[in-house]
């Protein structure tokens, strides 16, 4: 059986429009939840994040899988481990499924042993910016 070493997530702002837009689509269309999140984006209450996922094995060879994931809405608050937090659980879903994906090709792993372990989060340092702003204005 393959041994995780690490699971992380950085957390760098996706300045692209296609999040946005594809949020103020559905928000324009009647989705509340949308609505709300274009809400808070607009009043810099929420960030508009990638993440760059990697899965670390302590097999022979080193194995490190990564994958980069877009269009993440999360919550600005005033303390850097509040949006941490978020960006654990939201990059543990998609670990989750990556791990998924390369237990096909291999026998040595289990993506349901990844319940609960840890994820390690970094902020880029703009979005590490953006947030200790928000903590001055507070």
């Amino acid at each position: 059986m393959a041994c995780v070493q690490r699971l992380s997530a950085r957390a760098v702002l996706d300045d692209s429009p296609t999040a946005l837009a594809h949020a103020k689509a559905e928000a324009a269309a009647g989705d509340e939840s949308w609505q709300q999140w274009v809400a808070e984006h607009e009043r810099g209450d929420a960030l508009i994040l990638r993440l760059e996922l990697t899965l670390e094995l302590g097999n022979v060879a080193g194995e490190v899988i990564t994958a980069s994931r877009d269009g993440f809405f999360v919550e600005n608050h005033s303390h850097a481990p509040k949006v941490e937090q978020q960006i654990a659980e939201l990059a543990f879903g998609d670990l989750t499924a990556l791990a998924a994906e390369l237990a096909q090709s291999r026998q040595d792993l289990d993506p349901h042993e990844l319940s609960g372990m840890y994820v390690h989060v970094e902020l880029d340092p703009e979005v590490r910016r953006r947030v200790n702003d928000r903590g001055a204005a507070a």
